[in-house]
């Protein structure tokens, strides 16, 4: 399993003025991941398997039953599923944190006229009107490993704090709900790293 970046930019502590202002990035080991977690109908109870590493800075979430079908055999339900991954992050006070870089690992079967659909959607706890959504297509015919990348510079600010939860809302699903051909797509992975590179992108705590 690769470890791929999750990439995090601080904020600078609160000031009167709202100016934006550039800082020094705290050290990598004021920032912690204090546990993972993942729920939906993706990633049942018993089959997300989270591993954190001891410096508490690289994550790693595997799945086993994240898996959709369609064609002879399928019902409707079993065409789309979801999961979201909630990660618990404690940094100094006065910081927040934004999403620069992700990636999900799957793999699809897709037959003529059937398209598969990845999406996840970022945000932290408490604020969901900052959502940032990315999506991969998948257009039939297609027979290979595929990957959701989550770019460079994209930014959902955490609220002001010592503690955060970044919610990522992902699911996987095959259109049209019934086909007369066999269709798969799965979500085998989805890593991260919280300390490889800082960027001074820095936000006055409000």
């Amino acid at each position: 399993m690769h470890f791929l970046p999750l990439l995090l930019a601080g904020v600078a502590a609160a000031a009167p003025s709202p100016v934006l202002s550039v800082q020094p990035a705290p050290p990598p080991s004021t920032i912690k991941i204090l546990n993972v977690t993942a729920i939906g109908s993706g990633c049942p109870v018993g089959h997300a398997f989270v591993n954190v590493d001891a410096t508490g800075t690289i994550f790693d979430v595997a799945f086993d039953q994240y898996v959709v079908t369609v064609g002879p055999g399928s019902s409707a339900s079993d065409s789309r599923k979801n999961c979201r991954v909630s990660i618990n992050l404690s940094f100094p006070a006065g910081y927040q944190f934004s999403i620069i870089e992700t990636r999900f690992q799957g793999y699809a079967s897709l037959a003529d006229g059937q398209t598969g659909v990845c999406r996840a959607g970022y945000t932290f706890s408490g604020d969901s009107s900052q959502e940032v959504v990315f999506q991969k297509n998948l257009v039939a015919p297609y027979d290979d490993n595929y990957n959701l990348l989550a770019g460079v510079g994209i930014e959902s600010f955490s609220k002001c704090g010592t503690t955060a939860i970044l919610n990522v809302n992902s699911e996987v699903r095959i259109t049209p709900i019934t086909s007369p051909s066999k269709g798969a797509m799965t979500i085998d992975s989805f890593d991260g790293n919280v300390h490889v590179i800082f960027k001074t992108n820095w936000k006055t705590c409000k």
